[in-house]
């Protein structure tokens, strides 16, 4: 969804209105993440270790291939702009320092980071690390009677946050990119892992839940649609639509083989699906950039055989889609799989 998302430059319009909304991939990985952190948590919290082995394993997983990208943006692309020339050449340098990525807080400087050129797709990988700082020590040290409430107001609260931030002069761009005005979907995630641990509640009782957050959230979203998000803020409670939505879809997801076999192997077994959930953080990491370079109109207006431009551009983006799948499947399976054999490090 997000890899369709940045292509609409060069798709039909009609096409264009349907891969707008790409974005909503990320606040899908927001719950995910929010529930798979959160149980991983809760279930080792008494253990020895904990902390080490939650920040080693969550180390191995994530720096990699991110040192490995900040390496290449900041010290091979500066390199090709002074010695070849080419499309490089129209990339600009990026408007934060290297040390501001290092430091994973690139989303607090909301709109000087959509400035960036390639590293826009960061910012979901800031508010990772910003919820890994505080969540281990707060499932560590609070009962569960304590934080699952606190997960229920702040979900409450966040639309309220939203909309003083918009009526202070914050811009749509910090609104999207801040943990504080963009975590409904990591606190959906955790109530749900919470949830689960503590009602354990029947198969039935979860389809039924899922669907009706799944209705809710997609007829509460459908009447504000933004074109897009970032640029056109409509609403305070988009991003909790999205988040009510994508938790239904993880509900369901849990209990799939209650729809049918049908339905349970052609989507939530497909193994098309399964594969883009492999290379998935390494092809969300790498495709922005990618794709900025070989859609860019001095490319295209080098590579115009046909003489549409437009065109060009289009066949480009496949190019650089095939390229960017390429790229985080051998990502995948040599870097980030020699880091993740490392685990054992950490216990």
């Amino acid at each position: 969804m997000v890899v369709l998302s940045h292509t609409v430059h060069v798709v039909p319009a009609i096409v264009a209105r349907v891969f707008y909304q790409g974005w909503i991939g990320v606040d899908l990985f927001f719950v995910l993440s929010g529930f798979l952190i959160t149980g991983i948590l809760w279930d080792t919290r008494g253990s020895n270790g904990y902390f080490r082995r939650f920040y080693g394993r969550r180390i191995l997983r994530i720096w990699p291939a991110y040192l490995l990208f900040l390496f290449v943006v900041f010290c091979i692309f500066p390199l090709l702009k002074w010695s070849a020339g080419g499309p490089a050449l129209s990339i600009p340098s990026d408007p934060l320092g290297a040390w501001v990525y290092l430091l994973m807080i690139q989303n607090l400087f909301g709109v000087q980071l959509f400035s960036s050129a390639l590293l826009v797709a960061t910012w979901s990988l800031a508010v990772e690390e910003q919820f890994y700082l505080v969540w281990p020590a707060v499932i560590r040290l609070a009962s569960q009677r304590v934080v699952l409430p606190c997960l229920m107001v702040g979900l409450l609260v966040l639309p309220l946050i939203r909309l003083w931030a918009r009526n202070h002069g914050f811009s749509p761009a910090s609104i999207y990119v801040n943990p504080l005005t963009h975590g409904d979907g990591l606190l959906c995630g955790a109530i749900v892992a919470l949830w689960l641990r503590s009602a354990k509640p029947k198969r039935k009782t979860l389809l039924l839940a899922g669907s009706i957050l799944l209705i809710t959230g997609l007829a509460a979203f459908v009447p504000i649609h933004p074109s897009h998000v970032v640029r056109e803020y409509c609403s305070p409670l988009v991003f909790t639509s999205v988040a009510l939505a994508s938790t239904g879809l993880l509900l369901v997801a849990l209990v799939s083989e209650n729809l049918g076999s049908i339905l349970h192997r052609a989507f939530f077994m497909n193994g098309t699906l399964s594969f883009f959930g492999y290379i998935s953080y390494s092809l969300y990491l790498y495709h922005d950039p990618i794709l900025r370079i070989v859609i860019s109109n001095k490319v295209a207006a080098r590579l115009d055989w046909p003489h549409t431009a437009h065109f060009t551009q289009f066949l480009l983006a496949i190019c650089g889609i095939g390229f960017s799948i390429l790229l985080a499947w051998i990502s995948r399976k040599t870097l980030e799989q020699w880091a993740l054999s490392k685990k054992g490090l950490f216990g």
